[in-house]
């Protein structure tokens, strides 16, 4: 079942799905949460996400018998919704592009830590690395949050920026991007471009850009529609956008620069306040599953384009315009989770002017 997206944020945090968790067991200590062993709660898990809708909880359902209720919403109003309900929590799990965003949750203990997992070992290397000490969220994938794509009715392949920082060259104005503080991947965007040029670079970059009349869009959506249209020239567009609109025949190519691309990392975690811990456990151990993750790839049409994080995943139904291998630029958790509010809210100001 599905939680309407256009509902009020505040009505549901004051009536959606109380009934619920009349229904649940007795919440557990979370040191003693084991994923092999503990017992599934009765009722609905309740999930907000940003990518995959009907297609994960419908798999899900039929692979554990586990219903599901499921949030599917942009990331910036989910992580507003979180925040409404702070005070009497109206979610069990997320799945969210945007590890900042989640390592913030984690700093303000809005997340479950402490638990064991069955699959924590089919993480790869990089899947690892990114692993908190107290698995408070888990990686699942991660992709670029943004490609240099050009509008090809408007600059050839010659002369196509081929840095991030060619972008601030006049000839390539209006760049185009998606509002950091709506757009989930983009986010993790800018807060690359502050941890490695530092604050005052990072705001002398971005001022450029709004100077040469830098447009900015709720999601990355509008912005390949504008790119399309020609409204802009060049934009810092999320990966699977640009591929969408490659196959669609549409005027457009991209670079992946050589530097990198800042990257974004799809991750899940668990509600600190969840009635229903073990069914919880059993949705992140079942998103850890190889043939979980294949399934979601073929299955999630765009959501489905990344690089997981789990190992043994065929990853042939790629699409052939993605380089193999390119590299990806992942902001510090701790750095983008700090810095959150405070580059959300420069970038604000930038636009109101």
């Amino acid at each position: 079942m599905r939680i309407p997206a256009l509902i009020a944020v505040a009505a549901v945090a004051a009536t959606t799905l109380t009934a619920c968790a009349s229904t649940a067991s007795p919440e557990a200590s979370p040191d003693d949460l084991d994923a092999a062993s503990c017992s599934v709660e009765d009722g609905d898990l309740r999930v907000y996400l940003n990518p995959f809708g009907s297609t994960l909880s419908d798999k899900f359902t039929d692979d554990t018998g586990i219903g599901t209720e499921i949030a599917d919403l942009g990331g910036g109003e989910i992580l507003a919704r979180i925040a409404a309900e702070a005070n009497n929590p109206q979610w069990d799990v997320v799945l969210l592009d945007g590890h900042g965003s989640l390592e913030a949750l984690a700093d303000d203990d809005q997340l479950l830590t402490g638990h064991q997992l069955t699959n924590l070992e089919q993480l790869t290397a990089e899947g690892q690395a990114l692993l908190r000490d107290d698995h408070a969220w888990v990686p699942f994938s991660q992709h670029a949050a943004a490609v240099i794509a050009y509008n090809t009715d408007r600059v050839g392949e010659t002369d196509a920026p081929r840095t991030w920082a060619d972008l601030t060259r006049p000839k390539y104005a209006p760049i185009g991007i998606a509002d950091p503080a709506v757009a989930a991947p983009a986010y993790p965007v800018v807060s690359w471009f502050f941890q490695d040029l530092g604050t005052d670079s990072a705001e002398d970059y971005f001022d450029t850009l709004f100077a040469n009349g830098l447009h900015t869009y709720e999601k990355n959506g509008p912005v390949g529609e504008a790119l399309i249209s020609g409204e802009t020239t060049v934009a810092a567009l999320q990966e699977q956008n640009v591929y969408s609109m490659i196959e669609a025949g549409e005027p457009v190519d991209f670079v992946w620069p050589d530097e990198g691309a800042p990257g974004v990392v799809r991750a899940v975690a668990i509600s600190a306040d969840t009635p229903r811990p073990c069914a919880a456990l059993t949705l992140v151990d079942w998103l850890l599953e190889a043939d979980t993750v294949e399934y979601l790839m073929e299955h999630g049409e765009d959501d489905g384009i990344f690089t997981p994080l789990v190992e043994g995943v065929d990853t042939s139904s790629l699409p052939d315009d993605r380089p193999a291998d390119a590299p990806l630029l992942l902001t510090d958790a701790s750095f983008a989770a700090e810095h959150e509010a405070a580059i959300k809210d420069w970038f604000a100001d930038q636009q109101a002017r």
